[in-house]
């Protein structure tokens, strides 16, 4: 990544990562619109389970989401992806999302668990999310992140 600031006359790349905060485990995207932001959080939280790298596009699930901010969108986004790849055994690639006001329109791309080739570190029966904020910052990134337990 370049130490450079940002201009604002490109976009950066929209990145995540899964980093401590207080002592908890959090999870954080970061991209040039709340969408972007929205759909590289999801794939940090994927990486506490399985390396994206690995999965392919065979499956795509939609996701509704309603609430009245961006940080109760950002809680029930969270919970959908966690709840698809416990219930149904999905692992996932990449996200899309697109938010309308107080809803989110989102859609993982992936397929079932294959053990051998996800080697999963951990398996997804529930998720504990806490502490989430989405926010802009003066250069005009998006960030969204919250604490995880998985």
């Amino acid at each position: 990544m370049s130490t450079e600031p940002w201009t604002g006359d490109e976009s950066p790349p929209p990145r995540w990562e899964v980093f401590s905060r207080g002592g908890e485990v959090a999870v954080r995207g970061e991209g040039r619109t709340p969408e972007v932001a929205f759909e590289q959080v999801a794939l940090a939280l994927c990486t506490r389970v399985t390396d994206p790298s690995t999965v392919e596009v065979r499956e795509e699930v939609d996701v509704v989401c309603d609430a009245v901010d961006r940080e109760g969108l950002l809680m029930d986004w969270l919970r959908s992806v966690v709840q698809l790849m416990g219930s149904r055994r999905l692992r996932f690639r990449c996200f899309a999302v697109r938010l309308d006001g107080p809803r989110l329109f989102g859609r993982g791309y992936g397929e079932h668990l294959d053990p051998v080739r996800h080697r999963p570190s951990r398996d997804v029966r529930g998720v504990t999310l806490s502490g989430p904020t989405v926010r802009r910052s003066a250069d005009g990134r998006w960030t969204a992140e919250c604490e995880v337990e998985v």
